[in-house]
């Protein structure tokens, strides 16, 4: 069975910027049809003029964009530098399986993840090392007794699935728009549509990926 695990990265991406807000939760890390690594990130306070100063002053961060402005909160995107982007640890993760469920940046990057075995977290870990990014281990467990404990599914993928479910839009025809579903949830259209995608790739793994052939 899967390890969740949840541990800090000591990463240079982000920090700068994180110091100016309270709190920094990353939706979605993709890459341009250029080949550029981009991040879609929520900063959740209020000083969002001295936020964008800390992000144009951040290495880590080659150009942003603001996408939504909510009460208290901010949809961004940021296209990584060069030096940030040999820091990355996703490829590492990706090449183990190991499937990032959470990223949340306050005064430390704290990640949680779903992990295939104890070697691939090793395996993992001396990537990030490899990368200059240091590594620690904050708890480690398995995932019982809810259907979103079982699935992997943070509380808002899960709300966002159930509410899409409940209001047609995977029906077909769809009787409700990813828009309509936003607004009724109170985040963008690209912030909805990264939550559906993450919640169905957990969705999956922990059922195909493990029925019987």
């Amino acid at each position: 069975m899967s390890l969740i695990v949840e541990f800090e990265l000591e990463t240079p991406i982000l920090r700068t910027a994180a110091s100016a807000i309270e709190t920094l939760r990353i939706e979605e890390l993709y890459r341009t049809e250029t080949g550029e690594p981009k991040l879609l990130f929520w900063a959740m306070g209020e000083e969002f003029d001295a936020f964008e100063r800390a992000l144009g002053a951040d290495d880590s961060v080659d150009r942003f964009a603001e996408l939504e402005s909510l009460a208290e909160r901010r949809l961004y995107s940021v296209v990584l530098s060069e030096e940030a982007t040999a820091k990355l640890t996703y490829p590492v993760a990706a090449e183990h399986d190991i499937g990032i469920l959470d990223i949340v940046v306050t005064g430390t990057t704290v990640v949680r993840a779903r992990v295939p075995s104890r070697e691939a977290l090793h395996a993992y870990r001396e990537g990030c090392l490899e990368r200059d990014v240091g590594f620690l281990v904050r708890r480690i467990y398995q995932e019982h007794g809810t259907e979103t404990a079982r699935y992997d599914l943070t509380a808002h993928q899960r709300e966002a699935l159930l509410t899409a479910l409940e209001r047609g839009y995977f029906e077909v025809p769809r009787t409700v728009t990813l828009s309509e579903l936003a607004a009724e949830l109170d985040i963008s259209d690209q912030a909805l549509s990264a939550r559906l995608r993450r919640g169905q790739a957990n969705l999956l793994w922990n059922t195909l990926s493990d029925a019987p052939s």
